[in-house]
């Protein structure tokens, strides 16, 4: 029989060796009915979210952790019945396409709800509601009709679940350790002290400690014989916080200035009711925005800053079990699926997993990857040939329908996708593009059935950029298109524009870039170790697709970001495949934990370089609520660099004016006496930037500050901790 694409074929299901008592395989019936247990439970927990969170809302009721209901509710409703009735078979792509759906549900209700001026939060929700109830009652109808599933026939003994092995229980107490070493680490910590070097210079022994302890207990599990799911999952979840979540949990603020400003966005939908494309561009995708304005109504939060500080942990977190199942099919093997999990957190130092639009659009874009490349695995191999014959014999070629599935749910699968694609157009600029040409490598490699869905993708976004986005490309098409083909000024506008000035920061800034080029090259080693395979074509032309990025847009010099972090779910497996001799058992363990402690070290490193002048301090907070009662229509605030959360209010009435020496083409002394804004917000982050990045002494936009006071024409009126908060005296007016 002809190989099968994307089928996991090394490791048979062979009981686990630990050195405890050997335990017996679950049978198949007992998988079968504890599967139909948790969706019983899922879907009543779905029923309870979806009565329990409009009410809520109604009444207005403000209850400790209510923000945590609403976001399950955004997670499973209506997505978990309607999964349900898809009759998805492998449950992790069941619970990806499970809050794919809910969130996309959420993004296109609250879209239609900001465009068309009917905002009722509460409405929209008891509508969804409504349908998510309707659904799982038919779906727990459905279940109850498998007595011969849910019920073990006579003379069978009822399942017993799987008993928890000592070495299960020893590896998550290691973990355990490891996130208590973790904490530790945060308490001593001084963000500020990181310097040109970044994180890894500051974060002290007790969080390289917890990293050795993920990387050990992660190691041993890859070598067992049957790699434990629960220690790996466990080890993947605790290198996501340990990662992701430090620089926030030291601060106690959230970074990435750009967050506080989609906070600002969410706030003038919540209260104008509108979007703010007359002040932004990124209000002709306001998706994400409104349903940000929804979830804080419902949830009674004052703004969205609540959810800012956890969206890098949960975003990662949430991309595990789509990853995985991607990695189960590229690599064939299970082990090396988990290894390409841990890769991937690694290697994703590109900081555009923080509270965003494009954060959102990757999660269900990974979701409907993980679909796809499950369904590839009832493909046929393509016939013998050159790459054209290939081509055009793929092009014609459509998979059989997986098993189980009747050609009427199939269509309801289509249906499924064609409404995830339909959020991401409406929630992201760039997402929608890489998703048709996703799309079209899986159509011209015959690997799908569903051959026109790049097309609808692509029709709808054409539909939503030429109308919905009208104010985006009106009156400057030529910014929207004037990249178009200039690889050499976008790469230059991705990678040496953002070396800095300083040299040891430009040191840092070169190690990330090595670190991601040998990312790309350990995925073309593992693309050229299978490439035999019948898959490989479309792993190759989705590496492809995600590089040809490049050629339309510098997208403000991140086009080199996106691409690696669109091309991340297909070179984690490829690059496992290239370190496969690691996992081997016949190797020790010693070098899979050398290398994995590397990663997780080079993790640390490339993504922390610019925690000196990324985070946010509770000084920085401070500063712009004593600003925001001040300001008055046409006022000016001057900054040195990225102000924090100075874009978390007052959108559209709050106009910066840059001050450092590149934006201003003149000394920032200077700069403030010719522009003399009404005040002027300084803080030792905006000196770590002026002095990383332009070359400017060490404490610039302070000295400036303190030499403005001095003369008498500011005066301060808020200072704490070296940020300050100055403004013009009136005497002083302006030049």
């Amino acid at each position: 029989m002809p190989e099968r694409p994307f089928a996991v074929q090394d490791e048979a299901p062979t009981p686990e060796v630990t050195g405890d008592a050997p335990q017996a395989p679950v049978a198949p019936r007992s998988r079968e009915v504890a599967t139909v247990r948790w969706e019983q439970v899922a879907l009543c927990s779905s029923i309870v979210l979806a009565v329990l969170v409009p009410l809520l809302g109604a009444i207005g009721a403000r209850l400790p952790g209510q923000i945590v209901l609403v976001l399950l509710y955004a997670l499973a409703v209506p997505g978990v019945p309607l999964v349900s009735l898809l009759r998805i078979r492998n449950p992790l792509v069941a619970a990806s396409m499970a809050g794919a759906l809910s969130l996309s549900c959420l993004l296109l209700s609250a879209n239609t709800a900001v465009i068309t001026g009917w905002w009722d939060p509460v409405a929209w929700t008891a509508g969804m509601s409504g349908l998510s109830v309707g659904a799982a009652a038919a779906a727990l109808r459905r279940l109850q009709r498998l007595p011969e599933v849910v019920g073990a026939p006579d003379g069978e003994a009822p399942p017993v679940p799987r008993r928890w092995s000592r070495g299960r229980v020893g590896s998550l107490a290691l973990l355990a350790a490891a996130l208590l070493l973790w904490w530790i680490a945060t308490r001593s910590v001084r963000l500020a002290d990181a310097g040109a070097f970044g994180l890894i210079s500051v974060v002290g022994w007790q969080y390289l400690a917890a990293l050795g302890i993920v990387a050990v207990v992660a190691a041993v599990e890859l070598r067992r014989a049957v790699p434990d799911a629960v220690v790996l999952g466990g080890a993947a979840v605790v290198l996501a916080v340990t990662i992701f979540l430090f620089v926030n949990a030291v601060s106690g603020v959230a970074s990435v200035p750009v967050g506080w400003t989609h906070v600002g966005f969410i706030r003038y939908i919540t209260e104008h009711h509108a979007t703010f494309s007359s002040f932004d561009a990124r209000g002709d995708w306001p998706a994400f925005f409104a349903a940000g304005a929804q979830l804080v109504q419902l949830a009674g939060a004052p703004d969205a800053s609540v959810l800012l500080a956890g969206a890098p942990l949960f975003a990662n977190i949430a991309v595990i079990a789509p990853l995985l199942v991607i990695a189960r099919r590229v690599t064939q093997s299970e082990r090396l699926a988990w290894f390409a999990v841990l890769l991937y957190l690694c290697n994703n130092w590109f900081q555009q997993d923080y509270f965003s639009p494009q954060a959102t659009a990757f999660l269900l874009y990974t979701a409907m990857l993980a679909y796809l490349f499950e369904a590839a695995q009832w493909s046929e191999p393509p016939p013998p040939g050159r790459l054209r014959e290939r081509l055009s014999s793929g092009w014609r070629r459509r998979p059989a329908l997986p098993p189980g599935v009747s050609p009427h749910r199939s269509m309801a699968h289509e249906f499924a996708l064609v409404l995830i694609a339909a959020a991401i157009v409406v929630t992201h600029q760039l997402t929608p593009v890489m998703l048709v040409l996703t799309l079209l490598a899986f159509t011209v490699t015959g690997r799908t059935r569903y051959r026109r869905l790049w097309l609808v993708v692509a029709l709808l976004f054409l539909g939503w950029f030429s109308y919905g986005a009208e104010g985006f490309w009106v009156g400057h098409l030529k910014d929207v298109i004037g990249d178009f083909g200039r690889v050499g000024a976008n790469l230059n506008s991705a990678v040496n524009a953002r070396l800095g000035v300083n040299e040891s920061y430009q040191l840092m800034q070169r190690v990330r870039v090595g670190y991601s080029l040998a990312y790309l090259l350990l995925g073309m080693v593992g693309l050229w170790r299978i490439r035999h395979r019948p898959g490989a074509l479309l792993l190759a032309l989705l590496v492809v697709g995600a590089g040809s990025i490049v050629l339309l847009q510098s997208y403000g010099g991140e086009v080199v970001l996106r691409i690696f972090v669109f091309a991340a779910p297909v070179l984690a497996p490829l690059s496992a495949l290239a370190l496969a001799f690691l996992a081997e058992r016949r190797m020790s363990v010693l070098p899979l934990a050398l290398v994995l402690f590397a990663y997780t070290f080079l993790g640390t490193t490339t993504r922390g370089v610019n925690a000196s002048f990324e985070q946010v301090t509770p000084q920085d907070l401070s500063a712009v609520q004593v600003l925001y009662p001040r300001i008055r229509p046409g006022d000016t605030v001057g900054v040195f660099a990225d102000a924090g959360p100075l874009g978390s209010n007052r959108i559209g009435q709050i106009h910066t004016v840059d001050l450092d020496a590149v934006s201003c083409h003149r000394r920032p002394l200077d700069c403030a006496l010719t522009l003399r804004p009404r005040f002027i917000l300084v803080s030792p982050e905006q000196d770590a930037a002026l002095e990383l990045v332009e070359g400017a002494r060490p404490g610039t936009a302070s000295a400036v500050s303190l030499d403005l006071v001095s003369r008498g024409i500011y005066a301060v009126d808020f200072r704490r901790n070296d940020t300050m908060l100055l403004e013009l005296v009136p005497k002083a007016g302006r030049p």
